[in-house]
């Protein structure tokens, strides 16, 4: 079974430190303290004591996306991890501090001596249609992965192995301190169920280890799931049916919610929210991975735009009233934020201020850049974003620079995001925040990185920082980088301009316990340890 995959060098990418417990037939596992894998908390022991905890019934979900497919080796939406969890785990989980914890994975060990991470998996588990979870099964998924080009999802190795039933090791040509994270995030299907049925059969039917499996699939309407009666850990699930309902309209969601036909509903629509809010109980979490990012980012890559100077790109930020920006853009719940992230996250220093308000500065140092009348620009938006450009529009005007909003197809937006300057002039964007950004600062806003490569200058001094936070061995030292090359590309080289974090909400009806929803990753949660209290 031991089997080797080789492929040319490549860098690798993220972080972390993966040590969880072992076990065979497991015992609990709830929301709130994936950092002891599957392990019970002391809440849920003391439910099950209680005798709180019941077992049985349906409970309907609300999610607003449909699964592109639910074969998520081939997958290229981290929402259709949502959607397929029921039935497909992990090898980790996160937890509320940002590091990885176990779950399928027993450990997962990077060493940068050997430049290797050894996954260790847990015994004893097997997928729903009752063959073994191993190591065979797992390189069975990281050369899927490899076919459908998701390497950097495993880190870029240089190569993988077997080494026993239950022991597979990667390799790779540079250490990177995020290795443990991104395997943690591997989802890990069937093999047989997949073999026996073809790749198109496997995009409808998700098989995995997981606690509920497929019972009834509509695309574009619900995925339906029955419990796994042979699941690994032992005593769950509690509910015998979960079912997941796609409804993009907020005004079904809306309805649907208040009518009872769903039990959880997760939001980020003002409107929804002022209509639920103090009458369900929300239990979305205002952590650092859950908020929503609204900014702006300038042409800062092209010689040929005004704003290539940075003394350009300081005179706009001299013109935002940040709290007046982050009250509008998201109805009073949101925050106004001095960098791109929010407080709590390890790249955000709160020890920064806010650049001043001051659009008689903004108009000087205009001048002094050669723009004493202002300019000509364009601000390149999509639909949803249009309110953050007609508030830009305004404050440029204020300071002299005539902005024309273009508003453009997403499908148009996202095909320019590599080579694209839109113009020459600004863009809105509306990005998720993280606990840990130094994929996210790599993969979007970096040389090295996939989007924005002519929109974006990379500063000298913002990506020291930024890749010697992801070459740190040391999780001080790393946290230190982040804060440097987050304060870079914010404060100091004016390349993004971040106007509000806004948090979503998710309410459910009364009884609906343990899902795990909005806790910590917006597309983490706990379908085993669900359940409705008597």
């Amino acid at each position: 079974m031991k089997k080797i995959w080789a492929f040319p060098l490549i860098t690798a990418l993220i972080v972390g430190s993966l040590s969880g417990c072992s076990g065979q037939k497991q015992t609990g596992g709830t929301p709130a303290a994936v950092t002891d894998g599957a392990e019970k908390t002391t809440a849920e022991t003391s439910a099950e004591a209680k005798g709180e905890i019941s077992y049985g019934g349906s409970v309907t979900i609300c999610y607003p996306d449909a699964p592109t497919t639910f074969f998520l080796p081939f997958s290229a939406s981290t929402g259709d991890r949502a959607s397929a969890a029921p039935a497909i785990e992990s090898l980790g989980r996160m937890d509320a501090e940002g590091n990885t914890s176990s779950w399928l994975a027993e450990n997962i060990s990077p060493d940068p001596e050997t430049l290797t991470c050894t996954v260790t998996l847990k015994k004893n588990i097997k997928f729903s249609d009752g063959t073994d979870f191993n190591a065979e099964a797992l390189i069975w998924n990281f050369d899927k992965m490899m076919e459908g080009g998701k390497k950097a999802e495993l880190g870029n190795p240089v190569s993988y192995e077997a080494k026993d039933d239950y022991t597979v090791v990667l390799t790779y040509d540079t250490w990177q301190n995020n290795w443990d994270t991104v395997l943690g995030e591997v989802f890990v299907y069937c093999p047989t169920a997949f073999e026996e049925n073809g790749e198109d059969w496997a995009a409808i039917n998700p098989v995995g280890t997981g606690p509920f499996v497929i019972s009834e699939y509509v695309k574009g309407s619900y995925t339906k799931y029955v419990k796994n009666e042979n699941y690994w850990i032992e005593g769950q699930p509690y509910l015998d049916e979960l079912t997941i309902s796609y409804i993009t309209d907020t005004t079904a969601q809306l309805s649907a919610f208040m009518n009872g036909e769903i039990d959880l509903l997760a939001t980020n629509d003002s409107t929804i929210i002022s209509q639920l809010d103090g009458k369900y109980q929300n239990i979305a979490q205002e952590a650092p991975d859950l908020g929503q990012i609204k900014y702006v980012m300038f042409c800062s890559g092209d010689k040929s735009s005004p704003f290539y100077d940075l003394n350009v790109r300081m005179a706009v930020m001299h013109a935002i009233d940040w709290e007046g920006y982050a009250h509008s853009l998201t109805g009073g719940r949101g925050s106004a934020i001095t960098q791109f992230g929010t407080p709590g996250a390890w790249s955000y220093d709160e020890d920064i201020d806010f650049i001043e308000y001051d659009t008689e500065l903004a108009k000087k140092m205009l001048a002094d850049a050669g723009y004493p009348n202002g300019f000509q620009t364009t601000i390149s938006t999509i639909a949803t974003n249009n309110n953050i450009a007609v508030l830009l529009q305004a404050s440029l005007a204020e300071i002299g620079i005539k902005a024309d909003i273009k508003t453009i197809e997403l499908a148009d937006f996202n095909s320019q995001k590599a080579e694209g300057i839109y113009d020459g002039g600004l863009i809105t964007g509306a990005g998720a925040s993280k606990m840990d950004f130094t994929n996210n600062y790599i993969r979007l806003y970096s040389s090295k990185g996939l989007n924005y490569l002519n929109m974006m200058a990379h500063p000298k001094e913002y990506e020291d920082a930024l890749f010697g936070a992801l070459a740190a061995k040391d999780l001080d030292e790393k946290k230190r980088l982040l804060k440097e090359a987050s304060v870079q590309l914010v404060n100091k080289q004016a390349l993004l301009l971040p106007l509000a974090a806004v948090f979503p909400a998710c309410y459910v009806q009364d009884g609906i316990m343990g899902s795990g929803f909005y806790q910590i990753v917006s597309v983490q949660w706990t379908p085993e340890s669900m359940y409705i209290a008597k």
